[in-house]
């Protein structure tokens, strides 16, 4: 290797240019193995040289020591130090030096531009004929693009850089290599992407279209001290734009003295609302910026429901209390919160009982009491459908609160009563069994607690079913006209329901 800061002008070849003088014109030997000594500095009046020199060359001997150690980071801060020290052409040559060798060969270019800028005049035809010539063959490895990007907000960032909006849509010099490129938005999916540069490659278009994650709101007011809040949070005065969840939003813009501008919204993805709020003088008027009342909440919402439920009625004849009773229900609820407290829903749901070792008090007679070894048992099942309109009661707790249900409709009852065994020694005795359907009214009562946890609605409640059954009517084996439930007054049922679904609405 050629002595480092040495004031020789050699030819030599260099890395990546085997077999060729120095960049093609020999751009002295400092570019090939490290540029001359510094020029003398200041010297005092009391023959002493000026401290900023002295640091600066100490500076500049570090360097080259790390040049000489193939340290270029280190040599490259070291000649950087040195001539924000001292502005010399010297360090110059170094930094574009170590730069080449750190293959930024834009950064050595703008480095060999500087040095004609500010040292030219230092420099000799030739050196500066020399210059030119480097700068030539280091853009042999320098190729452009042109960063486009949507939305206008886009920001892009290259290599971990941001880019400046006047950037965007103007030529920018890479080094050749791999580049990262990444583009993101407020409300718009991030987007990372990976380019190849080649040398001599002219501004290659790169565009983003940014796909959008969310939608938008516009709300403006003409009033400068006018406080805007969404959803029960305050952002901004006079106007504000950004993204929102789609879904259901509610806008407040408010001021001390004026009649608030209150307003429900609907956001979709990708679309933008436009909302103008004019407020009007009033009195009044209390809210303070920064402390919005809490926004209604209202919307849509559908709840699944499962319920457990116990049957304390059973056809005329038959006796439960030592039976073994099993029951459900599915179905589903849809509903709209009218305000924070009230909500109307529709109740779809259908259930079944399973009834075994009914006590058939027909046998009683033949010694077969109820409750004894010896009764005479019966199964039955009971199905029943139910459709209807429900009251709901819910109460202000965005997240938990409690809630109740008030219902009525239509239920359509099927019981179906197996038949006693023919071989049983008291069969005679025994119902005849049979089958019977009919439509009856219905009234609901459930009393529970739910909890909102973004959109999604969960519930526990306990409920009463109290049913109609006059109209239930069919035949039994012997086909005689049978009404199970005729004497019973109706069917009463108890158990515990749970609900899980998903609301327009969510906690702030």
């Amino acid at each position: 290797m050629l002595a480092i800061g040495q004031n020789h002008e050699r030819v030599a070849s260099v890395p990546g240019f085997p077999g060729r003088p120095l960049l093609g014109v020999v751009l002295f030997a400092w570019l090939c193995a490290a540029p001359v000594a510094a020029q003398p500095g200041k010297v005092e009046p009391n023959g002493e040289e000026d401290p900023k020199t002295t640091e600066a060359r100490t500076h500049f001997q570090n360097g080259v020591k790390l040049f000489n150690s193939k340290n270029w980071q280190g040599a490259l801060a070291e000649f950087d130090a040195a001539y924000r020290l001292k502005q010399g052409p010297s360090s110059l040559k170094n930094i574009a030096l170590c730069q080449k060798e750190l293959f930024r060969y834009t950064d050595a270019i703008d480095t060999l531009k500087k040095l004609l800028d500010r040292h030219g005049a230092e420099l000799s035809p030739n050196e500066q004929a020399s210059v030119r010539d480097a700068m030539n063959e280091l853009g042999a490895l320098v190729g452009s693009i042109v960063v486009r990007a949507t939305p206008a907000e886009a920001r892009v960032f290259l290599d971990g850089r941001a880019l400046e909006r006047r950037e965007l849509g103007q030529s920018l010099r890479l080094n050749t290599g791999e580049h990262v490129l990444v583009a993101e938005a407020p409300g718009f999916a991030k987007v990372a992407r990976t380019i190849r540069v080649a040398g001599g490659q002219k501004d290659v278009l790169v565009e983003f279209a940014l796909e959008p994650s969310a939608g938008f709101a516009s709300i403006t007011s003409e009033d400068p001290k006018a406080a805007i809040a969404i959803d029960g949070k305050a952002l901004a005065f006079s106007s504000w734009r950004g993204p929102l969840e789609p879904g259901r939003h509610y806008v407040q813009v408010y001021r001390d003295g004026f009649r608030p501008f209150e307003q429900a919204f609907v956001v979709e993805l990708g679309k933008t609302v436009e909302l103008r709020a004019l407020l009007t003088a009033d009195a009044s008027s209390s809210p303070k910026p920064g402390a919005p009342k809490s926004p209604e909440q209202r919307g849509w919402y559908g709840l699944v429901a499962l319920s457990g439920i116990g049957l304390r009625n059973a056809p005329g004849g038959l006796e439960l209390d030592q039976s073994q009773v099993t029951g459900s229900s599915f179905g589903v609820r849809a509903g709209y919160r009218i305000w924070t407290p009230v909500a109307a829903e529709l109740l779809l749901e259908g259930g079944q009982h399973k009834v075994e070792k009914a006590c058939d008090t027909g046998a009683e007679d033949a010694g077969r009491k109820c409750g004894t070894d010896n009764a005479l048992n019966r199964s039955f099942t009971l199905d029943s459908y139910r459709f209807g309109p429900n009251l709901r009661i819910m109460s202000a707790g965005e997240k938990l609160r409690f809630t109740s249900v008030v219902g009525t409709g239509a239920v359509r009852h099927e019981i179906d009563l197996t038949p006693a065994d023919k071989n049983d020694p008291d069969y005679s005795q025994a119902m005849p069994g049979g089958n019977a359907k009919g439509w009856d009214p219905y009234f609901l009562l459930e009393v529970g607690v739910q909890y909102n946890w973004s959109h999604v609605l969960l519930e526990l409640d306990g409920l009463v079913f109290i049913d109609g059954a006059s109209n239930a009517k069919g035949h039994d084996d012997s086909g005689k006209s049978w009404q199970p439930f005729q004497d019973t007054g109706g069917l009463l049922m108890g158990g515990i329901g749970l609900r899980g679904g998903w609301s327009e609405w969510k906690p702030k």
